[in-house]
């Protein structure tokens, strides 16, 4: 009998500690003045989120230990996936020196043709999905964002 080592399980208890961490240190920012909402809530809310779903994740991975997988598993590294992180680290690179709303509105074309959209899609759905996040976070929220070449 051979025995496999739980996986899901280890990166499920991963997640739940980053989680835990994220929420905790999230909970030590303090509010800025005149701010409805401090700078920890979404971070919060991620942590949490996190530190759920790595439960979930350790729990699932613990009870199906034994249970051979049907078929073969997708391979874990994939083009699309080594384009999501190239797209993202550019992203997070360019942010500062071309603004949130060029280099977002960039950043969604790309995802979306890589995603199998078509031109047409990429061009109407991006400035929409940028613009909106900006005034979510500009104005609701009132988050600063980079401005870059909006100056």
């Amino acid at each position: 009998m051979t025995r496999t080592l739980p996986t899901d399980s280890i990166l499920g208890l991963c997640f739940t500690l980053g989680g835990a961490a994220i929420f905790a240190h999230a909970l030590t920012l303090t509010p800025l003045p005149g701010m409805n909402v401090g700078p920890g809530l979404f971070p919060a809310i991620v942590g949490a989120g996190m530190a759920l779903m790595g439960a979930a994740l350790t729990i699932q991975g613990w009870l199906t230990r034994g249970i051979a997988a049907e078929g073969e598993a997708p391979p874990l590294i994939t083009w699309f996936a080594v384009g999501i992180v190239v797209a993202t680290a550019a992203v997070t690179f360019a942010m500062p020196y071309l603004g949130f709303l060029v280099a977002g509105t960039l950043y969604a074309v790309v995802i979306v043709l890589m995603s199998g959209g078509r031109w047409p899609a990429a061009l109407i759905f991006s400035p929409i999905a940028t613009a909106t996040i900006y005034y979510l976070f500009t104005l609701a929220l009132r988050v600063p964002l980079p401005r870059g070449l909006m100056g």
